[in-house]
């Protein structure tokens, strides 16, 4: 967004599977999807939930023209990937389309999405896309990615593996952290470092702590955790992420409020939810 502001916009903050029930309409129940719009203009978009419908939707009325837009995945497990096929750009063949992943032993990030566009699952193939599609498979480091853009990665602990991304565009910083699950007493140390001093932290809180000791193993987090790497690593502004879908509204507020007493510059995050930062 050419304006001078940063705007950070989440279209989707639950994980495992979206719901739709009346208990958890504050929170939403899209699956995760978030936005960055740096004040360059650029499309940079962090997981392809079933919240990219409607990033998609806003991104396309918006072109007539040729755009790209940069989409990172931090993996490929069903909820981060199951809304690209709704992803509106992709049917507009003025569109360059950059996804982004981890790289990793066995399928390719390419084969592993073909996999979506695939009859009986779905009528198109990928080969009927009409947006031009480029994938590329990230290794940890820092990447240059065009027009000033910086995108720093590290691998985490979840199974079959995750990546953290950390942004720096035009003097802002944004690191998005989910599906996570740190050791019992010991945060990543890689995650720490790549959160450190950043403006803005999406973590995973996908389990109230109660809940998480009965489900190690699974690859989240909670809002202690959270909080825990806000407070080493230097952070700003700590946004929790991915909830579970069992989670009604006043579940993730709890945890909200909870974190607020340890870190207060807390929020939960909301399907909805746009924050505005100036640019430098």
């Amino acid at each position: 967004m050419k304006n001078g502001t940063h705007r950070l916009r989440f279209w989707g903050v639950r994980g495992s599977i979206p719901t739709a029930d009346s208990d958890k309409y504050r929170i939403g129940g899209d699956t995760a999807c978030v936005e960055v719009a740096p004040s360059n203009g650029a499309h940079i978009i962090f997981d392809g939930g079933t919240g990219v419908r409607g990033v998609g939707n806003y991104i396309g009325r918006q072109h007539e023209s040729p755009y790209d837009v940069h989409l990172f995945l931090s993996h490929t497990h069903w909820d981060h990937i199951i809304g690209l096929p709704y992803f509106a750009p992709i049917h507009q063949p003025y569109a360059n389309i950059f996804i982004y992943g981890p790289k990793r032993s066995g399928n390719s990030l390419e084969k592993t999405i073909r996999c979506l566009f695939m009859p009986p699952y779905f009528p198109m193939k990928l080969e009927d896309i009409e947006a031009r599609l480029t994938f590329i498979e990230l290794e940890p480091g820092r990447h240059n990615f065009g027009e000033g853009m910086t995108m720093h990665c590290t691998r985490h602990p979840h199974p079959n593996g995750a990546m953290s991304y950390r942004l720096e565009v035009g003097g802002f910083t944004v690191a998005y952290v989910t599906d996570i699950e740190h050791t019992k007493g010991r945060l990543v140390p890689a995650v720490l470092e790549l959160c450190r001093d950043v403006d803005t932290l999406i973590h995973d809180s996908h389990f109230h702590q109660d809940d998480l000791p009965l489900h190690r193993s699974w690859g989240h987090s909670s809002w202690e955790e959270c909080t825990s790497v806000a407070k080493k690593a230097g952070v700003k502004n700590l946004f929790l992420f991915h909830f579970s879908p069992n989670y009604s509204d006043f579940d993730v507020f709890d945890m909200e409020l909870r974190a607020r007493r340890v870190f207060p510059r807390t929020t939960a995050a909301y399907q909805g939810l746009t924050v505005e930062f100036p640019a430098s």
